[in-house]
């Protein structure tokens, strides 16, 4: 009687597929939640462990069933190799992420000034307010946190510009238009001071006797105040917002601009605070295309 061979398949292949693929739902399921506000911060972060150790256990049932198909001769090297792919692109982000938090300081903090940055209109007052909620507070720059700013980012530096402060603030604004960042405050903004001034010096010239006192007024006024422009970004995949401040400064024939960024969320920012001061650096230096900026 004539025996009839049935090849088997590897049901760690098998399983290694279904693994796979049942992380691409699994993964924008999560980010849509976080996104919808339907999961809270720490809800979030555990799933992802999950995640991640789904993916974990996805490449051992991988690298088994390899080793079932070379030794016992089991089918189904095209389910592994599907589902190892899908799971490699799967461990891709977690790879990167572990590159950055080597590559850059534990820090969710960087400014273009390190030791005297821009300090928040809104944001520390708010960020106080969401303590409970696992919101980082703004920190404060001691020194070894600015050395270490410099050493970890030495390109991040403020821009001069050839121009009024007025015309640098048009630029910052189109940007955060163009963005669509949410402003969450502002300080020492030019057309408040105008109005300010002008009736000041409309009540001194009532009360004023002649043209010398008239000028003597004029010398007594102050000098424009640095201008703050706060608002927030989010990053494109979770939303995780970061509190954003411009701080512009009026000088003998340039004006300054220096640039804070902080992430509300999380220890670590990844140098991502740090890109982002670069981009909007960037898009300032194109907004005032002919104007050269420099450090």
């Amino acid at each position: 009687m004539a025996g009839i061979f049935v090849e088997r398949y590897s049901r760690a292949a098998v399983w290694c597929q279904r693994l796979a693929v049942f992380l691409i739902p699994y993964f924008v399921t999560v980010i849509l939640l976080f996104r919808l506000s339907k999961i809270e911060t720490s809800q979030l972060f555990a799933l992802i462990g999950v995640g991640f150790m789904l993916v974990l256990i996805s490449l051992v049932f991988a690298f088994r069933s390899i080793s079932e198909l070379w030794n016992k001769g089991y089918r189904g090297g095209t389910m592994v190799v599907r589902g190892l792919l899908i799971t490699l692109i799967m461990l891709v982000p977690f790879v990167y992420y572990s590159y950055l938090a080597l590559q850059f300081p534990l820090a969710n903090d960087v400014s273009t000034d390190p030791f005297n940055p821009p300090e928040y209109v809104t944001a520390q007052e708010t960020r106080l307010g969401l303590l409970s909620e696992g919101v980082n507070p703004v920190g404060e720059y001691i020194r070894d946190h600015a050395l270490k700013m410099i050493e970890a980012y030495p390109k991040l530096q403020p821009r001069r510009y050839p121009a009024g402060a007025e015309r640098v603030l048009e630029a910052v604004r189109s940007i955060v238009e163009e963005n669509e960042w949410p402003v969450t405050g502002s300080q020492g903004i030019p057309e408040n001071r105008v109005e300010d001034t002008e009736s000041e010096l409309a009540d001194n010239s009532g009360n004023s006797q002649n043209e010398d006192q008239s000028a003597s007024l004029e010398e007594t006024v102050e000098k424009p105040d640095d201008i703050y422009f706060e608002f927030i970004e989010r990053t494109p995949v979770f939303g995780f917002e970061n509190d954003v401040i411009i701080r512009i400064v009026s000088e003998d024939r340039n004006t300054l601009v220096d640039v804070r960024a902080s992430s509300r969320l999380g220890r670590h920012d990844f140098g991502y605070n740090a890109t982002l001061i670069e981009r909007i650096l960037t898009q300032l230096d194109g907004a005032l295309l002919g104007i050269a900026g420099e450090g």
